[in-house]
């Protein structure tokens, strides 16, 4: 059974406790960072002209280059506050005209690529939270590399497209989170819930009888068992939701990397061709990410049409151009 192999998998339950530890991170942050942000957007306190025109400035990507006072004021305090000023800002995560009135719209500036639909912090991954801490000088964390070892950890995770992590890497991770949660002692509910990533990183996870029924298609959630009892895991999710939910935020990754790269390379071809085949052996996850397999297939598709019409139109142009040679040659024996 797939399913049972999968779970039993020790570098793949690896991969899911760490994902499972970045949810519970993931989970406190959110609250403390949406209070954190509505003091600083106050902090920054420029308020528009009460008779201001429509504002029409938008920005793309990387770039902004603001059309009116207001938006440049902003542009110019959000920099201020900016760690990575000189490095790359996402400017296209946030619509400047709403800068003045909504708070959000001013943290995504800090936040990696992706942002762009996120209205507020419960919508926010653990990666995009870690980094509005890691580029945003209001939050003055005393040791900021333990929030940017985590972020490089959640990355290696998440570009982890196997979906495996190794038992040595695993326990770096527990020490690395444990060192970050130092630095939040603050944070309400964090320090007892480092408690309970650390059971969740250092409990051998038995898979037993999972009891899979199908409905309508749909397993039924199954249960991990440790020592006759069932782990919970984050935010009281069953194992196959946080299972769904980590597979979602590494789908969602991939989506990004490609659109970052403007096209299908043959990194990106492999990590698609990985993730569809993993998702098509495991009929439980082929039932639930019916769409994003389509959508994966869909852009191998595309990407070998390009890559076709580029190999005949490249084959047609040197067989021109070694018939043009050949006529030449041919015409200056004649003469």
């Amino acid at each position: 059974m797939a399913l049972l192999a999968r779970l039993n998998c020790r570098e793949y339950k690896n991969w899911m406790k760490a994902g499972q530890c970045l949810l519970m991170l993931q989970s406190r942050l959110q609250g403390y960072i949406d209070g954190e942000m509505q003091r600083f957007h106050r902090q920054l306190g420029i308020k528009a002209p009460r008779q201001r025109r429509r504002c029409q400035c938008r920005a793309r990507g990387k770039q902004f280059e603001p059309g009116c006072p207001v938006c440049a004021e902003w542009k110019e305090l959000i920099l201020a506050h900016h760690n990575n000023r000189n490095g790359e800002i996402y400017w296209g995560n946030s619509n400047p005209s709403l800068w003045p009135t909504h708070y959000w719209e001013v943290a995504k500036v800090y936040m990696p690529r992706g942002q762009a639909h996120i209205r507020g912090p419960e919508q926010c991954d653990a990666a995009a939270l870690l980094n509005l801490i890691n580029n945003c000088d209001y939050f003055n964390v005393p040791n900021i590399s333990r929030v940017r070892e985590i972020i490089k950890c959640r990355n290696e995770l998440m570009h982890s497209f196997d979906m495996t992590v190794s038992t040595p890497w695993l326990a770096a991770f527990g020490q690395k989170m444990y060192d970050l949660v130092t630095e939040f002692k603050h944070v309400p509910g964090l320090v007892r819930e480092c408690d309970k990533m650390q059971e969740v990183l250092l409990t051998d996870w038995n898979v037993e009888d999972l009891g899979i029924n199908e409905f309508d298609g749909l397993p039924t959630q199954g249960k991990l068992v440790l020592q006759s009892k069932t782990i919970q895991m984050a935010a009281s999710l069953s194992t196959y939701e946080v299972e769904i939910r980590l597979i979602q935020e590494l789908i969602q990754e991939l989506y990004l990397q490609i659109e970052e790269h403007g096209s299908l390379t043959k990194e990106d071809e492999d990590k698609v061709s990985k993730m569809k085949n993993f998702l098509c052996q495991n009929e439980d996850l082929k039932f639930a990410f019916q769409k994003d397999i389509k959508n994966l297939d869909s852009l191998c598709k595309t990407h070998d049409a390009e890559g076709w019409s580029y190999t005949q139109l490249s084959a047609a142009f040197f067989t021109v151009f070694g018939l043009v040679i050949l006529t030449a040659i041919f015409l200056d024996q004649e003469n």
